[in-house]
């Protein structure tokens, strides 16, 4: 049986690329180690390195199987990290990037910045969330649906012992830059799609942008818009946008004077649930329910 003693030199083996190298890395000797991974080849009836004067190379086999060990060992530093913050309180969200739920987050630790809590903020594309709130990773995860995907969206978390509470419904805005509006005989008029660029956060299947096939007043769709940023950094959209004539198309900020955020109503019919994913029939922790009741009460103040 392969043992972590073995893993772990393995692994260093692989870390230094050199037997005597990893020897000084595991305060051991290099016979030791050699011995430690000729007995790992044995019982596997493999060969994991490639020996060469200068050093060791990892075998096609030998890269199979760090990939397997790599693994071993980010679990075992998730059951060591556990055993460490065991009796913390801990709440794990994920969410799609907004500068806004960043702001709810920031004052909701505040408030209870004496308490012991241990947190972990995430943020990712809709589908991602998805995977890791069923994976356990996180408690819970925030994202934004369009209203017309939203059949699709439940059967999909159905079936992933998932459920999605709403909290929000907002219009479909665009969201520019310095250069959004140009003047026209002293009246704004709003620029073509064709005529701007997009940044936008990265999308898969279940991202709101997949569904946004509308038009503007000039028969341009949405999905012909040049990308010419992807990220999903709040701090880069948040600048890019302040900077650049880039423009952002999404749900619109809660509580926000859009006219002040320099934008505008994309779509009369597009409309954008905001709201979590959770796990069904699981008893949410106490912090991740005051986490909830918090964003709630504030779901109307505008970002700082």
């Amino acid at each position: 049986m392969i043992d972590l003693k073995q893993i772990r030199c393995f692994m260093a083996c692989v870390q230094t690329g050199s037997f005597s190298k990893a020897a000084e890395l595991l305060f051991t000797t290099q016979p030791s180690v050699s011995k430690i991974i000729k007995s790992m080849e044995d019982e596997m009836n493999v060969s994991l390195f490639e020996r060469y004067a200068k050093g060791i190379i990892l075998t096609p086999e030998g890269k199979r199987i760090y990939s397997y060990a790599k693994k071993v060992m980010e679990n075992l530093e998730k059951i060591e990290t556990n055993s460490i913050t065991r009796k913390t309180v801990q709440l794990s969200v994920s969410y799609n990037p907004s500068l806004w739920f960043a702001d709810i987050f920031i004052d909701f630790f505040h408030e209870h910045e004496k308490e012991e809590i241990c947190y972990q903020i995430y943020a990712a594309g809709t589908r991602e969330i998805l995977q890791r709130v069923q994976e356990r990773t996180d408690d819970i995860g925030f994202i934004h649906v369009m209203k017309n995907q939203l059949p699709a969206f439940q059967y999909y978390i159905t079936r992933n012992y998932l459920e999605f509470e709403p909290v929000l419904q907002t219009d479909v805005m665009m969201y520019g830059g310095k250069y959004f509006y140009k003047e026209k005989e002293k009246n704004q008029e709003r620029i073509k799609l064709s005529e701007v660029r997009l940044i936008r956060s990265f999308i898969d299947e279940f991202s709101p942008e997949n569904y946004w096939e509308m038009l503007d007043e000039y028969g341009n769709v949405l999905s012909d818009m040049d990308a010419v940023v992807t990220t999903n950094s709040d701090y880069i959209m948040n600048q890019l946008l302040k900077s650049s004539d880039l423009v952002n198309i999404s749900g619109a900020y809660p509580g926000i004077d859009q006219e002040k955020e320099n934008a505008f109503r994309f779509s009369q019919d597009g409309k954008v649930l905001y709201g979590y994913v959770f796990r069904r029939g699981e008893k949410m922790s106490d912090t991740a329910s005051a986490f909830i009741e918090f964003l709630k009460n504030n779901i109307n103040r505008g970002r700082k």
